[in-house]
């Protein structure tokens, strides 16, 4: 427990110190960029296509659902999904903090098992991963055909994109086969020896047979749910195409879709909210793209802002739903 409290704290501070190194030499810049060329009519479309991002990962994750016969309303789910947004965004870990809580949201407020809602949004996260390496690609493809840009860093987008095909068919390849991949981790790694961890082999390898069920005998399911997240990739390009155009700037979509990549990449860091990482590699991509860090810190601040307005959203969600959690349990407590 030490060492991870400690490892955050590093791993924080580096985050603090890039934000500060960042805002203190791109800032003013980045504000007056914003400041002088707002124009409300593109940031207002902007707003609406952030918004159609939350409703096709909603989307994504009810298509799944529906294919283990739980027909979840739209509506609870996009809460549920706001919320999980917001408990990731406020954890170091890497996209996965919210993933147990709209398990446990699913549970309580729509009745599904444990066990099949956990399965449901392992695979979501997979097919979302897997949503994430397919733009990568397109994005190493882009990238090789900008001259200026570093060999080191094309390397290390292709080492990272390689990377998460093998973990992903990996994963893929062991459910399919009965063979576990999860089960196989929670022995190798020994977390078997904490006490308060001996009773989850079972219902990890019983999370494992439901996966197993979904991608051999629901495959039309699984396609459907992989175009979620090439329409939420388009929706994206048109958002932050509307983001740019708000600051006076006309990026093409090669542009674009590189910011997209590396934001992706960011957002896998585990540090709460990519805080000073998102601004550093976004500062770092404009330098190179148009010459202007100043460009990649505005668009870094306002989608920043953006997040944290969703996040207090999100907290609203989950304290409504923890005290309605409270008042049920206090209702079902026996009189004495």
């Amino acid at each position: 427990m030490f060492k991870k409290k400690l490892n955050l704290m590093i791993s924080l501070s580096i985050g603090i110190i890039l934000f500060v190194i960042i805002l203190h030499h791109f800032g003013i810049e980045s504000i007056k960029l914003i400041y002088q060329n707002i124009n409300p009519v593109y940031f207002s479309l902007y707003i609406f296509f952030t918004i159609m991002v939350f409703f096709t990962t909603t989307l994504r994750l009810q298509t799944i659902l529906k294919a283990y016969r739980k027909k979840i309303p739209f509506k609870t789910l996009l809460k549920q999904n706001i919320a999980g947004f917001s408990m990731a965004y406020i954890t170091p870990s890497a996209k996965l903090g919210g993933e147990p809580l709209k398990a446990y949201m699913l549970k309580k407020e729509c009745g599904v098992n444990i066990k099949t809602a956990s399965s449901a949004i392992i695979i979501d996260k997979f097919v979302e991963i897997l949503g994430t390496i397919f733009v990568g690609i397109i994005g190493l493809i882009l990238l090789f055909l900008i001259p200026h840009i570093p060999g080191i860093i094309k390397a290390i987008l292709f080492g990272i994109i390689i990377f998460g095909l093998i973990a992903l068919y990996f994963i893929y390849y062991r459910t399919i086969k009965k063979k576990g991949s999860f089960s196989t981790l929670f022995n190798l790694l020994k977390f078997y020896k904490i006490t308060k961890w001996k009773s989850l082999p079972k219902t990890i390898e019983d999370i494992e047979a439901r996966m197993h069920k979904f991608f051999i005998a629901n495959k039309k399911e699984f396609i459907i749910s992989f175009l979620f997240p090439l329409a939420n990739f388009i929706v994206n390009i048109i958002e932050f195409k509307f983001l740019f155009l708000s600051f006076g700037i006309n990026l093409s979509i090669t542009e674009i879709v590189l910011t997209i990549v590396v934001l992706g990449i960011v957002n896998f860091i585990p540090v709460p909210a990519a805080l000073g990482f998102f601004e550093a590699s976004q500062s770092g991509l404009f330098s190179l793209l148009r010459d202007s860090a100043g460009i990649g810190l505005a668009f870094s601040l306002v989608v920043r802002l953006r997040n944290v307005l969703f996040t207090i959203i999100g907290l609203g969600i989950i304290s409504h739903f923890s005290g309605e959690q409270i008042i049920n349990n206090s209702k079902n407590k026996p009189k004495t």
